[in-house]
């Protein structure tokens, strides 16, 4: 029998429906922080042309399966496109050729699909008609089907042998990023050819390497200022006294941190939730109440150097 699904309140917001779907990723996640940075780049990338309304440049996103391509079908609503895993690069030059001028397309694979169909991806860079941005989210194994150690890939010598130009980025460095993609738009549309890696997406396997080297990652700090702490006290009072009307109070107050970060730690108030990504060091909270102490993956992504902070 077919599950009965119930339809969406009409005072809630899109975005506050989309995030209460039950597929989502970890709290720090570095593939939604990757998925932030296209969109957000985007956004920039138009603001600085001055470009609004039907003027505007949109961005088409087609990707593999995977968890860093579905956070990003769920949680921002960026992908256009998914299908089998290593699809994402061939589907996405299909996609270029229906395209208007004002559609720029960037395709998106992990490290273990990137080898499912490699063929695509050369096809993307000698393809002369259009430029191409390949996002790899290399979290070092292949964790849709149960967490295999793919192929060792030296991405810059084979994205360098391909044709793409091959730039690494640590995932939590989000503001940093959207600047960079910002910047990759107006290349794109120069026909260059970039393939972007970003390195430790997966913040568990990253957390639990970290302890197991000794380091205690940092944690985010909340003030009583916090609009969403003073939204739970009202929900609480609500629930109280109120019972009736909880279920149609929204889950948050702030959309920094259920909307933007898209981190549950924050969402729940709980720092044991917290894997010290440091992507909110970088979101700045409307009212100053959101700070962090301690090491994070933000600073860097390399055990060795986080030893040294």
């Amino acid at each position: 029998m077919a599950s009965k699904q119930n339809p969406a309140p009409k005072d809630k917001a899109a975005d506050e429906i989309t995030y209460l779907r039950p597929v989502s990723n970890c709290s720090g996640c570095g593939d939604t922080k990757v998925s932030w940075s296209v969109r957000e780049g985007m956004r920039r990338f138009n603001r600085q042309l001055k470009l609004k309304g039907k003027d505007r440049y949109e961005l088409i996103y087609a990707a593999d399966r995977g968890c860093g391509n579905l956070q990003g079908y769920h949680a921002y609503g960026i992908v256009d496109a998914i299908f089998c895993m290593g699809s994402g690069a061939i589907v996405g030059d299909g996609i270029k050729e229906s395209c208007s001028e004002k559609q720029l397309v960037v395709t998106a694979s992990g490290d273990g699909a990137y080898n499912f169909n490699i063929s695509g991806i050369k096809f993307a860079a000698k393809n002369k008609k259009f430029g191409a941005i390949n996002v790899i989210y290399n979290n070092y194994n292949i964790r849709m089907t149960g967490g295999q150690i793919p192929l060792e890939v030296d991405f810059d010598k084979e994205g360098s042998a391909l044709g793409f130009e091959v730039i690494h980025i640590n995932p939590y460095r989000v503001d940093d990023n959207a600047e960079l993609f910002k910047e990759l738009y107006g290349r794109y549309l120069k026909k260059e050819k970039i393939m972007v890696v970003a390195d430790g997406v997966c913040v568990l396997d990253m957390g639990k390497t970290a302890k197991d080297s000794g380091i205690r990652m940092g944690r985010f700090i909340r003030s009583d200022e916090c609009l969403d702490l003073k939204f739970a006290k009202e929900r609480e009072r609500v629930a109280r006294e109120e019972p009736e009307k909880l279920k149609d109070m929204p889950k948050f107050k702030c959309r920094l941190c259920g909307i933007g970060l898209r981190c549950h730690a924050l969402l729940d108030n709980d720092p044991g939730k917290c894997f010290g990504c440091g992507a909110c060091i970088q979101f700045p909270c409307p009212v100053g109440a959101l700070s962090f102490e301690g090491p994070s993956f933000s600073t860097s992504i390399s055990i060795t150097e986080l030893k040294k902070t």
